[in-house]
Protein backbone atom coordinates (compact mmCIF):
# COMPACT_ATOMS: atom_id res chain seq x y z
CA UNK A 1 0.00 0.00 0.00
CA UNK A 2 1.26 3.49 -0.92
CA UNK A 3 0.98 6.34 1.50
CA UNK A 4 0.71 9.60 0.16
CA UNK A 5 1.60 12.46 2.56
CA UNK A 6 0.76 15.59 1.25
CA UNK A 7 2.52 18.84 2.09
CA UNK A 8 -0.70 20.74 2.53
CA UNK A 9 -1.82 17.67 5.35
CA UNK A 10 1.54 17.56 7.24
CA UNK A 11 1.13 21.73 7.90
CA UNK A 12 -2.13 21.09 8.79
CA UNK A 13 -0.43 18.56 11.40
CA UNK A 14 1.82 20.79 12.83
CA UNK A 15 0.27 22.02 15.74
CA UNK A 16 -0.49 18.48 17.01
CA UNK A 17 3.45 17.45 16.33
CA UNK A 18 4.53 19.64 18.55
CA UNK A 19 2.29 17.95 21.57
CA UNK A 20 2.96 14.37 19.76
CA UNK A 21 6.82 13.64 18.58
CA UNK A 22 5.87 10.18 17.51
CA UNK A 23 3.29 11.78 15.51
CA UNK A 24 4.16 11.00 11.79
CA UNK A 25 5.46 7.23 12.94
CA UNK A 26 2.20 6.40 14.69
CA UNK A 27 0.65 7.85 12.02
CA UNK A 28 2.37 5.63 9.25
CA UNK A 29 2.17 2.52 11.27
CA UNK A 30 -1.41 2.76 11.36
CA UNK A 31 -1.68 3.51 7.68
CA UNK A 32 0.58 0.66 6.76
CA UNK A 33 -1.93 -1.62 8.17
CA UNK A 34 -5.22 -0.06 7.04
CA UNK A 35 -7.74 -2.35 6.42
CA UNK A 36 -10.96 -1.17 4.51
CA UNK A 37 -13.39 -3.63 6.06
CA UNK A 38 -12.27 -2.61 9.62
CA UNK A 39 -11.83 1.14 8.69
CA UNK A 40 -15.01 2.90 9.16
CA UNK A 41 -16.47 4.38 5.86
CA UNK A 42 -17.63 7.57 5.65
CA UNK A 43 -18.97 6.98 1.83
CA UNK A 44 -16.89 7.88 -1.29
CA UNK A 45 -13.60 6.07 -0.60
CA UNK A 46 -13.13 7.95 2.43
CA UNK A 47 -12.65 6.64 5.91
CA UNK A 48 -11.95 7.44 9.32
CA UNK A 49 -9.47 5.71 11.21
CA UNK A 50 -8.48 5.53 15.12
CA UNK A 51 -4.76 6.03 16.32
CA UNK A 52 -2.82 4.98 19.23
CA UNK A 53 -0.09 7.46 19.94
CA UNK A 54 2.68 6.38 22.07
CA UNK A 55 2.86 10.35 23.29
CA UNK A 56 -0.45 9.86 25.02
CA UNK A 57 -1.10 7.15 27.57
CA UNK A 58 -4.72 6.30 26.25
CA UNK A 59 -5.24 3.90 24.27
CA UNK A 60 -6.90 4.05 20.38
CA UNK A 61 -10.87 4.93 21.76
CA UNK A 62 -9.11 8.10 23.10
CA UNK A 63 -6.32 8.49 21.07
CA UNK A 64 -6.31 10.48 17.39
CA UNK A 65 -8.64 10.14 14.62
CA UNK A 66 -7.83 10.63 10.77
CA UNK A 67 -9.66 10.76 7.69
CA UNK A 68 -8.08 9.12 4.73
CA UNK A 69 -9.08 8.99 1.06
CA UNK A 70 -8.71 5.35 -0.46
CA UNK A 71 -7.47 4.96 -3.85
CA UNK A 72 -8.43 1.05 -4.62
CA UNK A 73 -6.86 1.42 -8.01
CA UNK A 74 -3.61 2.90 -7.20
CA UNK A 75 -3.97 0.33 -4.21
CA UNK A 76 -2.92 4.48 -2.74
CA UNK A 77 -4.06 5.72 0.61
CA UNK A 78 -4.03 9.85 1.39
CA UNK A 79 -5.05 11.39 4.91
CA UNK A 80 -6.25 14.33 4.73
CA UNK A 81 -7.93 15.33 8.38
CA UNK A 82 -6.30 14.36 11.80
CA UNK A 83 -6.85 15.46 15.20
CA UNK A 84 -7.56 14.74 18.94
CA UNK A 85 -10.56 12.85 20.07
CA UNK A 86 -10.38 14.64 23.63
CA UNK A 87 -10.33 17.80 21.48
CA UNK A 88 -12.96 16.99 18.59
CA UNK A 89 -15.75 14.73 18.69
CA UNK A 90 -15.90 14.75 14.96
CA UNK A 91 -15.28 16.97 12.18
CA UNK A 92 -18.56 19.05 10.19
CA UNK A 93 -18.66 17.33 6.41
CA UNK A 94 -17.93 20.73 4.91
CA UNK A 95 -14.08 21.33 6.85
CA UNK A 96 -13.73 17.58 5.64
CA UNK A 97 -14.30 18.86 2.05
CA UNK A 98 -12.14 21.33 2.18
CA UNK A 99 -9.25 19.22 3.82
CA UNK A 100 -9.66 16.81 0.93
CA UNK A 101 -10.10 19.16 -1.80
CA UNK A 102 -6.98 20.77 -0.60
CA UNK A 103 -4.83 17.77 -0.76
CA UNK A 104 -6.29 15.88 -3.52
CA UNK A 105 -5.17 19.30 -5.54
CA UNK A 106 -1.73 19.03 -4.21
CA UNK A 107 -1.44 14.86 -5.54
CA UNK A 108 -3.04 15.92 -9.01
CA UNK A 109 -0.12 18.84 -9.68
CA UNK A 110 2.68 16.11 -8.61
Amino acid sequence: MKILLTKYFVNHCSRLKRKLPNLIKDLVEELKRFNEKTAISIGKSVYKIRIKSRDLNKGKSKGLRCYVYFYRKAESIAPFCLYLKSEHDAVPNEILKIHMQFCIREILKS
